[in-house]
C-alpha cells in the first residue's frame, strides 16, 4: 500500500513538474514573440500580459492596473481557442467579446497537445509538407488597387507619367497605372496555380473594387450609406459628414477617407470567408524619395510584408486587439514569414532585382520590424492585420525605375507584357518553393 501511494505521489509530482515546465516555456515563447514581431515601439505593455495563469488582453493601462482584462485565456484552453481562430474566426471573436473563453463542460480538463523535445521544452518550428502538386489547396490572390484606366490611377495616386526625355534616357513617353499591373499579374498567376491543381479566388474583377463596382458606381450607389454608417459609429464628425455628402466633396478626399478602407475591409472579408490555405497580396513598389514620381529613378528593390509591428494607437478597438491576440497565439505569423521568405528568394532569382534592407526605405525603419528572414518585414497594414492564415504582401521592383518603367510600359494588354509575366512566374515559383514542389 505504501509503495502504491509513493508511486502515485511520484506520478503526480512528475506530471506537475512537466506542466510547470510547459507553462514556463509557453510564457517565454509568447512574451518573446510579442516583443520581436508585434510591439514596434515597445509601448504595448499596457494592453497585454503573459503570466503563469495565461494571456490577458486589456483595453487600457487603467484596466490593466485594476486587473480587469478585456479577454483572458488560460494555458489549458489555448489549443482549443487556436482551433476556433483557424476554423471559426467569427465565433472566436464573439467569445473574445464575452471576456473569457469558456470550454464545453466535457473539455474542462483539455490540455493542448504540444510537441516537446527530450528536455520537455516546446518545439517551436513550422513545417510545410512536401507535395507533388497543388491539388486540394485554396489560394486567394488580391490584386492591389483598382485602376483599369489612367483616370482611376490618378484618383488612387498610383499613376506614373514620364514625358519623353532622351537626355534622361527616356526615348518614349511612359504612363503606368499600378492597378493594371497587379491585375494582369494576378490573372497570369491564377492560370499557373490552377494548372497545378489549386483552387484560386481573386478578390476583385478587372477594373473594379472588391465590391464588384467601379469607384464611380460605388460613389453613385453606396456613398451615402457608407458616410451615414461611419458617422453613426463616430468615425466622422458632423462637418465631415456634410462635406462628403455635398457636391463640393473632392473625389480624392472621398477615395482616401471613405472608399479605400472600406474596399480593403471588403477584400479581407472575402478572403477570410474563402478560408484559403494561403493568400498572395500583389503590389508593385515605387521609390519613396522620388518626389511625385515625375522622373525615373535608378533605385530598385523587392520586399515583402507580414502582420505585426503594432504601434500604441493601433490597438484602439476590440477588433484590433483581437487581431493582435490572433497573431500572438496562432502560427499565422510564422507561416507568413516562411511563405514570404520563399517569395523573396524567388523575386531575386527570377527578376534579378535586389532585396531591400531596413535602411533602403524610411518606412522600413520607421514603421516596420525586421524578421530573421531577409526582405521580410512585419508591418501593420490593413490587410496584414485582418487577413487570417499564411499570407505574403509582395512589393516587387520599383515601377519608376528607369529600366523597369520602360519594360512595364510595353503592350496595352499587360498579360502579354514580358516583365509582368516574369513577376507572375516569380510568385508562382515562390509558392512551389513554399510547398517544396519540384518541377
Amino acid at each position: 500500500m505504501r509503495l502504491t501511494t509513493c508511486i502515485v505521489f511520484l506520478f503526480i509530482g512528475t506530471f506537475a513538474f512537466a506542466q510547470e515546465r510547459i507553462t514556463q516555456d509557453m510564457m517565454r515563447r509568447y512574451a518573446e514573440k510579442a516583443q520581436k514581431y508585434l510591439d514596434k515601439e515597445k509601448a504595448l505593455a499596457a494592453y497585454y500580459s503573459v503570466d503563469t495563469s495565461g494571456i490577458k488582453i486589456f483595453s487600457s493601462l487603467d484596466s490593466k492596473l485594476k486587473n480587469k482584462p478585456e479577454f483572458f485565456i488560460d494555458w489549458a484552453q489555448l489549443g482549443d481557442y487556436k482551433n476556433k481562430l483557424r476554423y471559426e474566426p467569427e465565433l472566436a471573436f464573439k467569445m473574445y467579446k464575452l471576456g473569457k473563453y469558456q470550454l464545453p463542460e466535457e473539455d474542462h480538463l483539455h490540455i493542448p497537445k504540444l510537441k516537446l523535445n527530450t528536455q520537455g521544452r516546446i518545439i517551436d518550428y513550422i513545417t510545410v509538407p512536401q507535395r507533388k502538386d497543388l491539388h486540394g489547396l485554396k489560394i486567394a490572390i488580391d490584386p492591389g488597387h483598382i485602376a483599369n484606366d489612367f483616370e482611376t490611377g490618378d484618383l488612387e495616386k498610383k499613376h506614373l507619367k514620364f514625358k519623353q526625355d532622351v537626355v534622361r534616357g527616356i526615348p518614349d513617353s511612359i504612363e503606368i497605372a499600378e492597378g493594371m499591373l497587379t491585375y494582369a499579374t494576378a490573372v497570369l498567376l491564377k492560370q499557373q496555380l490552377e494548372a497545378m491543381g489549386a483552387q484560386v479566388m481573386l478578390t476583385r474583377p478587372e477594373g473594379t473594387s472588391a465590391f464588384g463596382k467601379t469607384y464611380k458606381e460605388w460613389k453613385k450607389n453606396d456613398l451615402k450609406k457608407a458616410v451615414d454608417s461611419l458617422f453613426k459609429i463616430g468615425e466622422l464628425k458632423p462637418s465631415q459628414k456634410n462635406y462628403f455628402l455635398s457636391a463640393k466633396a473632392d473625389d480624392r478626399d472621398i477615395f482616401r477617407v471613405i472608399f479605400r478602407d472600406l474596399d480593403l475591409a471588403k477584400r479581407a472579408e472575402l478572403i477570410n470567408a474563402y478560408h484559403p490555405d494561403l493568400t498572395i497580396i500583389i503590389h508593385f513598389n515605387v521609390d519613396e524619395t522620388n518626389t511625385n514620381w515625375e522622373h525615373p529613378t535608378k533605385r530598385n528593390f523587392n520586399m515583402t510584408f507580414v502582420g505585426g509591428a503594432f504601434m500604441k494607437n493601433d490597438l484602439s478597438s476590440p477588433e484590433k486587439r483581437f487581431e493582435f491576440l490572433r497573431l500572438l497565439i496562432t502560427d499565422d505569423l510564422e507561416n507568413s514569414i516562411a511563405l514570404s521568405s520563399c517569395m523573396i528568394g524567388s523575386f531575386e532569382k527570377t527578376l534579378e532585382v535586389p532585396t531591400a534592407g531596413n535602411l533602403d526605405a524610411r518606412y522600413l525603419s520607421e514603421g516596420c520590424l525586421s524578421t530573421e528572414k531577409k526582405g521580410v518585414y512585419c508591418r501593420n497594414l490593413q490587410l496584414t492585420r485582418y487577413v487570417h492564415g499564411p499570407l505574403v504582401y509582395g512589393e516587387t521592383l520599383y515601377q519608376d525605375n528607369i529600366k523597369e518603367s520602360q519594360l512595364l510600359n510595353r503592350e496595352s494588354d499587360k498579360t502579354k507584357n514580358m516583365r509582368i509575366r516574369q513577376v507572375a512566374e516569380a510568385y508562382f515559383q515562390g509558392v512551389l518553393s513554399y510547398f517544396t514542389i519540384q518541377r
